[in-house]
């Protein structure tokens, strides 16, 4: 007998919320498109005249990406009409999402306190760069590592530039995950949830932490307990990469015994197998997988299990999955994300300026008024 399975594909899991989006470039707005994503309704408040500077011409793929789905209502929030529109869409908003540097939302009064008096169940999120003495400074992702007390971690073996770590990590993610938290609770009541991406970036180093602290701490006999992120750290043979002749790379993690057996049974090296955590051994290691071609060695991990895989080039990636379709159609189901194709486009700026104020209650001879003097902006449709 077949059941009936929840489905949120086709059954979005949080459509009943509405949330106001005041965050620019990346942090804020990857939230609140993972949100839209699973059937949020986002409205992207932006600051006339230029809105999000993502929006400049070299940006403007991220600017795609991390803006389907979502309206866009063009407001100058510094005066104190547009204030008020922005006080009345928060009043009947679920959530509230802002990335500015601490204290500015109190200047333009659109801090927490403000608009929790019209709305005490609202969760205002903020999400910040710095904690502690640099929390008023202007700061981007490898200023955030720098601050975390984990940089001198992520730097080991070289810097890599290829992602914004601190922002996605601390910034998205973190955040992210206690804002469900706390949307999951069916008792919750309004607060002002402040995440620093400095802060959150250190969950990807919290073993090592953890372990450093107590290892320091513990007697002689036990600190073998604290040892499971040192043999992680690429200095042992048994958990690596190694280039290969075709100057491409393996990765080797037979860090358990059975899988570290097999690794030397396949290659036919048995004098190794009490050396997995042997230092000497590395060059040896280097020297055999530059004897052939990353495919060869992959090849003969097919029927055994010794963690042994091939880095598979990108463009090679591209043929042999279903990654050019997915990041073109519906982006976010390539990182794992349920699918929703059925979002709008980005929005150009302001586009739903007319429509979100006068859902708001405002008149049409109002509206016009606050479009001829700038306090809303909308873009003419061609």
């Amino acid at each position: 007998m077949s059941e009936s399975l929840w489905n949120d594909e086709t059954i979005k899991p949080i459509q009943h919320l509405r949330v106001v989006d005041l965050s620019i470039m990346l942090t804020g707005p990857y939230l609140t498109r993972i949100l839209a994503q699973y059937g949020a309704e986002v409205i992207k408040v932006e600051k006339t005249p230029h809105g999000d500077p993502c929006r400049e011409e070299r940006y403007s793929a991220l600017f795609e990406l991390l803006n389907r789905g979502k309206k866009s209502v063009c407001i100058d929030f510094t005066k104190a009409e547009g204030r008020e529109l922005v006080k009345l869409l928060a009043s009947e908003a679920d959530v509230f999402v802002e990335n500015l540097r601490s204290g500015v939302m109190d200047k333009y009064g659109l801090g927490y306190a403000d608009l929790a008096e019209s709305n005490p169940d609202l969760i205002y999120v903020s999400l910040r760069g710095m904690a502690d003495k640099f929390s008023s400074k202007s700061g981007h992702d490898l200023n955030f590592i720098s601050t975390s007390g984990c940089g001198e971690w992520f730097l080991e073996g070289g810097a890599n530039y290829s992602s914004q770590f601190a922002d996605i990590v601390g910034g998205v993610f973190a955040p992210l995950t206690k804002l469900l938290v706390h949307l999951a609770n069916p008792n919750r009541r309004g607060m002002h949830l402040i995440s620093y991406a400095d802060e959150s970036f250190r969950s990807l180093y919290l073993p090592k932490a953890f372990e450093k602290v107590e290892f320091e701490s513990s007697q002689e006999s036990e600190k073998h307990r604290f040892e499971a992120s040192v043999k992680l750290d690429g200095r042992f043979p048994n958990s690596r990469f190694y280039r290969c002749r075709d100057d491409q790379w393996i990765s080797l993690q037979a860090i358990q015994k059975k899988h570290w057996l097999q690794f030397c049974q396949i290659t036919d090296r048995q004098q190794w197998q009490e050396r997995a955590e042997d230092l000497t051994l590395v060059p040896e290691l280097e020297k055999m997988f530059l004897d052939a071609p990353a495919p060869y060695w992959e090849a003969l991990n097919h029927n055994a299990e010794a963690c042994l895989f091939r880095v598979v080039p990108w463009e090679e990636f591209l043929k042999t999955s279903q990654s050019r379709s997915k990041l073109s159609s519906d982006p976010l189901t390539w990182a794992g994300f349920a699918s929703n194709p059925n979002l709008s486009a980005h929005p150009e700026l302001g586009q739903d300026s007319f429509a979100i104020a006068h859902g708001l209650g405002y008149p049409n001879d109002k509206i016009g008024q606050l479009l001829d003097i700038g306090i809303l902006s909308q873009k003419n449709k061609s």
